[in-house]
């Protein structure tokens, strides 16, 4: 055709062939397709012309990249003047009418008095399939797979604000037969590092394209990370006494362990719910109202590297054996004790169950009393191996005012304590360390700076994956201050400025939780009745803390921190009586 037909002109068209179908039951074919194209007029982003190739009956095209396989817009001339184009009952308009050449179809041609079909196969060029970036390619920068968004030739692909993309690693596959080019070099996937920071041209070819198609990748940037409460399922928002929270290794979803209060035993249950990302809702692990058979305190879990959950509490159920500590192990959907119910050596306070890298389970603790021939407020950590528990204290701190389990990112267990042992009058923490397995002291005992006297309850430790440590620890003596001790392998030192706070004595005022992210920020959280709930990061520039950021005005109690290893910020806490998880992470994601 030499010009676009009118919507009125069509109908007539359509019209008169069909009459003239009624009247005469014998069309002649002797039409003929003397062209069928893709024009850059009619297809956006076409930068010249791309002719198909007819053999008899059947018409083949190559569709470019830079047309959407999908949404083709064909222009085609035959030897009539006036006819009309179908595909099933679409009337094409050469130039003008979207068709989906994705699969094999006909096209007719219709006349007064002939009619002809061509069958149209349109052949997709060499392409680029998916791209992406994703964390396990790109180590200490990403901590999330993200995939690209490819349209025609254009590859879009959003990372995290704060991510380094001047040395990135794509991953990426192609149709049979293509390669990739950057810069004249060959572009490997998961191998090739290239900077993003402005956008990067792709050449892509294979042996049946004339000339090479460009693509281009562009990153952009996704809204910075912001601290959000998460919504919690009714299960897990009863009254409570305490939180917890762990990241599942296999997963990266959260779990969130809960200890029930109220006035009888049966109310007083730990209850753990997992987070579904399918449905985007908390599941229970056993029953909604507690896996627990009876009333527990001191609360807590962990993860082996196989994904086994095991959790650990103070049991009151057994007569005689109040007190004592029990752990369970969650396993094809069922609950069960890990060597007796109430194994422990001794009655239990602060209570901390981790498991190590070869998948033992470890509770560390202090004594509730006197277990001969150890002191009362002993210190002691026991092991599962061999179907039975065995332990041992941890000299030279033999008497705890507290005690905390930890594993650090480098996969080590740490025991603390807020050490006793040579009197209230100089009570700092001491740290032991998981060494062949036994326990060494790490550095001196009483760790702190000369300003702190004497240490509240809560402390929380992290390890660097090069073995670092980062302590942190709130001191009342000769004043209310949060403090964050580093070991950098050789000797104690205190990193950055204390934080003052006020205090009074209902506050539960020495709530503090420590976290080294994947990136090797330091996240510290702290809080008091006055101060509410404060979150900061440690500043290598400055060599000091940022400003906090406040998550809530209201109190909390018992934090418990945890970054998973795609690099999400989880805190537990208490407020007035209830649990509480916040998140710190893309908002979206």
């Amino acid at each position: 055709m030499k010009r676009l037909l009118t919507a009125m002109t069509l109908f007539l068209l359509v019209t008169s062939v069909f009459t003239s179908c009624k009247k005469e039951e014998a069309f002649t074919d002797d039409m003929v397709l003397e062209s069928f194209s893709f024009e850059p007029s009619s297809n956006e982003g076409l930068t010249k012309t791309i002719n198909a190739t007819v053999e008899g009956k059947t018409i083949y095209i190559r569709v470019p990249n830079a047309v959407d396989i999908k949404a083709a817009v064909p222009s085609f001339r035959l030897n009539y003047d006036k006819f009309v184009a179908f595909i099933g009952n679409q009337v094409v308009e050469s130039g003008v009418t979207v068709i989906d050449l994705s699969a094999p179809t006909t096209i007719r041609f219709s006349a007064e008095s002939s009619l002809s079909e061509y069958n149209l196969v349109g052949l997709q060029s060499a392409s680029i399939l998916s791209f992406g970036f994703y964390a396990e390619d790109n180590p200490g920068v990403l901590f999330r797979d993200y995939s690209a968004k490819i349209t025609k030739l254009d590859i879009s692909v959003e990372l995290p604000v704060d991510a380094d993309i001047t040395e990135l690693v794509a991953r990426y596959t192609t149709s049979d037969g293509a390669t990739v080019k950057f810069n004249g070099a060959a572009f490997v996937s998961k191998q090739t590092k290239v900077d993003y920071s402005i956008p990067v041209k792709l050449n892509l070819s294979d042996s049946e394209m004339s000339e090479e198609e460009i693509f281009t990748v562009t990153v952009g940037r996704l809204t910075a990370p912001v601290w959000s409460e998460v919504v919690l399922a009714d299960f897990l928002t009863v009254n409570s006494a305490a939180s917890w929270i762990e990241i599942n290794p296999l997963t990266n979803q959260p779990y969130f362990m809960i200890q029930r209060s109220g006035s009888a035993d049966l109310d007083r249950k730990a209850v753990i719910g997992k987070y579904d990302p399918e449905t985007k809702t908390w599941v229970p692990v056993g029953a909604e109202t507690g896996f627990s058979p009876t009333r527990v305190d001191a609360i807590s879990m962990d993860f082996a590297s196989n994904g086994d959950l095991y959790a650990a509490y103070k049991d009151y159920e057994v007569t005689g054996k109040e007190q004592y500590g029990s752990v369970m192990k969650y396993s094809n959907g069922y609950w069960s004790f890990v060597g007796e119910q109430q194994a422990s050596f001794n009655r239990v306070n602060y209570m901390v169950i981790k498991v190590d890298k070869n998948n033992i389970p470890y509770i560390g603790y202090i004594f509730a009393r006197a277990a001969a021939p150890y002191p009362n407020r002993g210190t002691y950590v026991e092991s599962f191996s061999n179907s039975a528990w065995t332990g041992t204290t941890l000299n030279p701190s033999t008497t705890g005012f507290w005690s905390k389990l930890v594993k650090g990112r480098d996969g080590v267990l740490y025991y603390l304590t807020m050490d006793l042992t040579s009197g209230s009058g100089v009570r700092k923490p001491s740290v032991y360390k998981q060494v062949n397995g036994g326990w060494s002291l790490v550095g001196q005992m009483n760790v702190g700076p000369s300003t702190s006297n004497s240490g509240n309850l809560n402390i929380d430790l992290d390890a660097s994956e090069d073995g670092q440590l980062y302590l942190t620890y709130q001191s009342n003596s000769p004043s209310y201050a949060t403090y964050v001790m580093h070991w950098d392998g050789t000797s104690w030192k205190q990193l950055g400025d204390g934080f003052a706070q006020t205090t009074n004595s209902s506050a539960n005022r020495d709530n503090v939780a420590i976290k080294i992210h994947p990136d090797g920020r330091i996240f510290l959280a702290y809080g008091d009745a006055n101060n509410g709930i404060k979150v900061t990061t440690f500043n290598e520039t400055t060599g000091n803390w940022n400003p906090a950021t406040q998550l809530t005005p209201l109190n909390g109690n018992k934090y418990e921190m945890r970054i998973s290893d795609e690099g999400v910020v989880y805190l537990a806490t208490v407020i007035d009586s209830k649990p509480v998880l916040f998140k710190y992470d893309i908002p979206g994601q």
